[in-house]
C-alpha cells in the first residue's frame, strides 16, 4: 500500500516537530543513537538494539528498520516511527503501533531520546503528541506502554500523563529476567498537558484502516 501520505503528517508541540525522516535524517539519528542513549549497564528496551551500536552496520541497519516499517505497512498491522526534531535536528524517535486498529482501537507506544536531550520534558511532549494523534485524530480508545524496572523516568512520564499500572510482565532483553510494568490510559481520562498541532492526519486515515468519518 502506498504510504506516501504519511510523509506529510506533522505533529507539533511547543518545542518539537514529529514526522517521518528522510534517509539523511535517519542516518543522523542513527549516529545519535550510536553515541549512546543510556549508560551501558542499563537496558531500558525489550529488544536490546542499542547493544549493537559498536557494529559497523549499526547505522545502516537502523535506517533499514525505519524504511522496512513503511514498506511492510498494512492498514491492519502498522508501525509509525516518527522522528522528533528540535530546531530542525533529529533528537529521538516516537513509535506508535497497532494491529487491527479499526476494530480494537488500541495503540502501543515506545520512544527514545539522545542522552543530551533527556531530563528536559521533551519525552513528555513526544508522548503527548502521539496520544493526541491517537485519541483526537484516529479515535483510539486506549493506549498501552511499558517501562522496565529501573527506568523510573519513563514510568514517571507515564504516570504524569495519566497512565495506570495495570500489571507486570517478565522480559529478558539480555538473557536475564527483569520485570516490566504494563501501563494503560483510556481516552476518557486523557488530558494533554501541552498544545499539539496536527497537520495532514485526514489524508492518512485509510492507511490506519479508517474511513474519513472515523
Amino acid at each position: 500500500m502506498n504510504a506516501g501520505p504519511l510523509h506529510e503528517l506533522r505533529l507539533k508541540t511547543p518545542r518539537l516537530e514529529l514526522r517521518l525522516g528522510s534517509r539523511e535524517e535517519l542516518v543522523d539519528l542513527g549516529h545519535l543513537a550510536q553515541e549512546g542513549i543510556r549508560p551501558r549497564e542499563e537496558m531500558p528496551f525489550e529488544i536490546p538494539w542499542t547493544d549493537r551500536s559498536g557494529e559497523p552496520t549499526f547505522v545502516e541497519d537502523f535506517v533499514a528498520y525505519h524504511e522496512d516499517a513503511l514498506r511492510a505497512w498494512k492498514p491492519n498491522d502498522w508501525s509509525l516511527n516518527l522522528l522528533a526534531f528540535l530546531k530542525s535536528r533529529p533528537i529521538g524517535s516516537r513509535s506508535i503501533r497497532s494491529e487491527d486498529f479499526s476494530t480494537r482501537r488500541e495503540i502501543d507506544t515506545g520512544s527514545w531520546l539522545g542522552r543530551a536531550y533527556q531530563g528536559q520534558g521533551l519525552g513528555t511532549e513526544m508522548r503527548t503528541a502521539a496520544l493526541e494523534l491517537a485519541f483526537r485524530e484516529l479515535g483510539a480508545t486506549a493506549a498501552v506502554s511499558g517501562s522496565v524496572v529501573g527506568n523510573e523516568s519513563s514510568k514517571r512520564v507515564s504516570e504524569k500523563l495519566g497512565y495506570a499500572v495495570v500489571g507486570s510482565s517478565t522480559i529478558a532483553p539480555r538473557g536475564e529476567p527483569v520485570t516490566k510494568y504494563d501501563l494503560r490510559i483510556e481516552r476518557e481520562t486523557w488530558q494533554a498537558p501541552v498544545p499539539v498541532e496536527i497537520e495532514r492526519a485526514a489524508s492518512c486515515l485509510a492507511l490506519f484502516g479508517l474511513s474519513e468519518s472515523a
